[in-house]
């Protein structure tokens, strides 16, 4: 027996207060930071606050109407980040590039595995934005690289830096995605399973190479910042020895 679970990420936060109010499914658990559905046996939904959603064993057209008229938006499946898993029953927990087995497909084992696939999808979105904020910044450093100089202002500057605090912010709100569920410090079978499929999905690994790359980007901001700063220093300075010549000049032909 074979089960397909795929995992979205939105980049909006989700209301879960009006989701369950507008959701008549069947909830099989609830805390302020998720959902768990139970849609048919061994079919699952869970939804995560800060933006994942997470169907196993869902039929397309149920995921389509979730993602539009419970979500309210116009949901691309083809350009939004997503993790897509196969899960098979069998003797033994084991997880494999795109394939998790287990022994049974109980309510426990599927909320480890959508948590984990839920937190997997989140930090590739998350790891998307910081890619296409660091690419933005190289381009300015290949500019320093070969003029010596680059072409930002103070506005585009403080727009790089907002976009940077702002997805830091995000991120730090969202910290907790990265830990395991209760579930799985109360039972050795779902502790095994979640410690493999985090191993198997590099989630700290991924984690560190977000932090890295935030890094970076900083590092970058302050030398552009250093360099703006110097550029409108020596602006200033000019205007000044030039105001001063021309008072220079102004008295000296008075005298004459």
């Amino acid at each position: 027996m074979e089960y397909k679970v795929v995992a979205y990420h939105i980049e909006n936060h989700i209301d879960l207060k009006k989701f369950r109010s507008n959701c008549e499914l069947s909830i099989l658990r609830r805390e302020h930071s998720f959902l768990l559905y139970s849609i048919a046996k061994e079919s699952f939904m869970y939804v995560k606050d800060y933006g994942s959603i997470v169907f196993l064993n869902c039929e397309k057209g149920f995921i389509d109407s979730i993602l539009s008229t419970f979500l309210e938006i116009e949901f691309s499946l083809e350009f939004s980040p997503k993790e897509e898993y196969i899960i098979e029953i069998g003797d033994s927990t084991e997880v494999d590039f795109g394939k998790i087995q287990v022994d049974n497909l109980s309510k426990d084992v599927a909320h480890i595995i959508m948590l984990n696939l839920g937190q997997s999808v989140a930090l590739k979105h998350y790891l998307n934005k910081t890619e296409n904020l660091h690419e933005s910044t190289l381009i300015y450093a290949k500019q320093l690289e070969n003029t010596g100089n680059i072409k930002l202002s103070k506005k585009q500057m403080r727009i790089y830096i907002g976009k940077t605090m702002n997805l830091k912010n995000s991120i730090a709100e969202n910290l907790f995605i990265f830990d395991s569920s209760d579930l799985a410090w109360s039972n050795e079978e779902l502790s095994k399973l979640d410690y493999q499929i985090k191993d198997e999905l590099d989630i700290v690994k991924r984690h560190h190479g977000l932090q890295f790359y935030l890094n970076v980007i900083k590092e970058n901001l302050d030398l552009f910042k250093d360099i703006l700063q110097h550029r409108y220093s020596s602006m200033l300075e000019w205007i000044i020895i030039i105001l001063i010549l021309f008072e220079v000049i102004q008295v000296i032909i008075e005298k004459i």
